[in-house]
């Protein structure tokens, strides 16, 4: 990144920096600009994207209906845009005791399966179903796993999958 370009409802304050990533958090500003300069050569609409993997990626519209987030690449001729595709986040929380959430997110409507293991790679739960665009999430409570320790859950629709690591403390 090189530079935010400040607005009356936009200012320095509301983007948090990372080493990989850009956050930010505006109220009331339908648009902002900031500039980049590429570390290497290629396209920016697949060297940059939307995700939800620090804060959730969502906006809202006057009467607080969710609108979706993405981003413009403007090449002179024509315009790219890309948004949140699919996402699987880390569960919520973690370490946990009784009960966690596992969200993701989809960039369209459709059949999702998560599948929960263990360290031997023996199936513990598993939860299919048709889910909407956008984010979602699962509930998993202790019982149903009936065991402790490090676990692998695994969510899969018929284009994408994703695994994370989970702990489940007594």
């Amino acid at each position: 990144m090189t530079d935010i370009l400040e607005t009356d409802g936009v200012k320095r304050d509301n983007f948090g920096v990372f080493a990989d990533a850009l956050t930010t958090s505006v109220d009331g500003a339908g648009e902002f600009t900031v500039k980049f300069r590429a570390s290497r050569p290629g396209r920016l609409s697949e060297m940059l994207g939307v995700s939800s993997r620090i804060t959730r990626a969502e906006a809202y519209g006057l009467t607080n209906d969710r609108k979706d987030v993405a981003l413009r690449f403007n090449n002179g001729t024509t315009s790219t845009i890309a948004g949140v595709g699919f996402e699987l986040y880390q569960n919520q929380p973690n370490p946990f005791v009784n009960k966690t959430l596992v969200g993701f997110h989809l960039p369209e409507a459709t059949e999702a399966t998560l599948t929960v293991y263990d360290e031997t790679g023996r199936m513990l739960f598993t939860q299919k179903g048709q889910f909407g665009k956008g984010y979602n999430a699962i509930a998993i409570d202790r019982a149903l796993l009936n065991t402790t320790g490090v676990m692998y859950y695994k969510l899969e629709t018929a284009t994408d999958a994703a695994t994370k690591k989970m702990i489940q403390t007594k």
